[in-house]
């Protein structure tokens, strides 16, 4: 998968979680201080992008709860996950 796609899986859903139109989404965007996203909220985006990279990704795809906090923005999860696909 490219980055963009992988950019779209989270745009959406960080919309499904945070109600947030997709569009207003960027690489720059950042989950804590512009989403407002919580760590409830951030372990629910991370299962949505989970599953929805699964079945393209690597036997084992996991995004490691523990990276959670190194990831504050939306293009540094994106990378994240493209690395591990």
């Amino acid at each position: 998968m490219t980055p963009d796609q992988v950019l779209a899986v989270v745009q959406a859903a960080v919309a499904t979680v945070l109600e947030r139109a997709p569009s207003t989404v960027t690489r720059e965007t950042r989950f804590k201080q512009d989403l407002q996203a919580d760590s409830l909220a951030l372990v629910e985006i991370v299962e949505i992008v989970e599953e929805e990279l699964a079945p393209l990704a690597r036997p084992g795809f996991h995004i490691e709860d523990e990276d959670l906090d190194g990831l504050t923005t939306v293009g540094q999860a994106v990378d994240y996950a493209v690395e591990r696909l």
